[in-house]
């Protein structure tokens, strides 16, 4: 278990988060994953967008649906297995709920306009959101990436329009995508960067 101080941790504190967390957030993973980031980097301090950031790439790798995978390291990371159990717990238990429930009403009232205009004026302040919360996943990326020097920095940016172009044009699935990007990124820091380039630690 990490060193947290425990005059603001506590079991109960982290699974009424998680609560809270499943509660509001309506709007799919961007917006819990926004929700994930106010409430454990920038409120309570309990992790760095560093370690975040380190969150987000293992459960961008990971089968299955990646806010579970997020609330499973995040448990873990503060409390061990038990923490993880408490975070997922936290997480399914009350969103499920609400979404049976929302689901019904939809399916009941789904066929008028106000409904339509009212879930297009959610979907324009969720895209805004989702631009908020991928800054602040890079952000961090970005940060060290110029501490290093611009040739680091250059290769992620590499990367990220390499795969947008393999998948526009050649289709190529996205696993591979995860895999390619991964092994050209463990080949330019090996190859190039670790050469040139002393990695603060």
């Amino acid at each position: 278990m990490e060193n947290i101080d425990n005059n603001t941790f506590s079991m109960k504190k982290l699974f009424l988060i998680w609560c809270n967390i499943g509660i509001t957030s309506f709007g799919g993973g961007a917006i819990t994953q926004f929700l994930i980031q106010d409430k454990f980097i920038y409120k309570y301090h309990w992790i760095t967008e560093g370690e975040y950031s380190t969150i987000i790439g293992i459960g961008q790798i990971t089968p299955g649906i990646n806010i579970l995978a997020y609330s499973i390291l995040i448990g873990r990371k503060l409390a061990g297995w038990r923490g993880s159990v408490l975070s997922v717990l936290g997480l399914i238990v009350p969103s499920a709920a609400i979404t049976i429930m929302l689901s019904a009403v939809y399916l009941n009232f789904s066929q008028y306009p106000i409904v339509q205009r009212g879930l297009r004026a959610a979907f324009a302040a969720i895209f805004g959101i989702s631009l908020v919360t991928n800054w602040r996943n890079m952000k961090p990326i970005l940060q060290r990436g110029r501490k290093e020097g611009l040739l680091p920095l250059s290769a992620f940016f590499t990367i990220i329009i390499g795969t947008v172009l393999l998948y526009r044009i050649l289709g190529v699935p996205v696993i591979l995508l995860y895999f390619l990007g991964s092994a050209a990124g463990v080949i330019i820091y090996l190859f190039l960067i670790k050469k040139k380039v002393k990695v603060p630690k």
